[in-house]
């Protein structure tokens, strides 16, 4: 098992846990997301990582959409997936980053919260946990910002 920590940690739920740890099977399943409520102690194999880690998944699409939500990034999910059976976790972080462009006041958890909750219950997508763990790098901490830089690199 290999453990990680970074700046901030998305769990499975979507939580955004400042300096959370992951603990995952060696070929990349996250197994635990501990939440250090911010107070974060040393402890052997620990991997440090400056950026927000995020565990595996993707979006299988299991039926057809639905158009019951009036929120505003609908129109963005709902064109990035048009003809898509699957969207992945890089396909995630893009087409946050263009949910952030149109609506500059949103930060990074509420974007990729709302993004998820309307891949799933709008456009008939549901969420599948696979192996990884991935880092998203080049981000603006402090404001919970994506930068032009920002990328989503695979660490396990």
């Amino acid at each position: 098992m290999k453990s990680f920590v970074a700046n901030y940690l998305i769990s499975e739920s979507g939580t955004f846990l400042k300096n959370g740890i992951i603990v995952a099977e060696d070929h990349g399943t996250a197994l635990q997301y501990i939440d250090t409520t911010n107070d974060l102690e040393e402890r052997a194999q620990l991997s440090f990582h400056n950026g927000i880690l995020i565990a595996g998944c993707s979006f299988l699409k299991t039926n057809e959409p639905e158009s019951k939500s009036a929120h505003p990034i609908k129109a963005l999910v709902a064109k990035a997936v048009e003809g898509q059976s699957t969207f992945s976790l890089p396909d995630l972080i893009e087409l946050s980053k263009q949910v952030q462009v149109e609506f500059p006041e949103m930060k990074i958890p509420e974007i990729l919260n709302d993004s998820i909750d309307l891949l799933q219950s709008n456009a008939g997508f549901i969420k599948i946990i696979v192996p990884g763990i991935f880092l998203l790098t080049g981000v603006d901490l402090p404001r919970l910002r994506f930068k032009p830089k920002t990328k989503l690199k695979r660490i396990l």
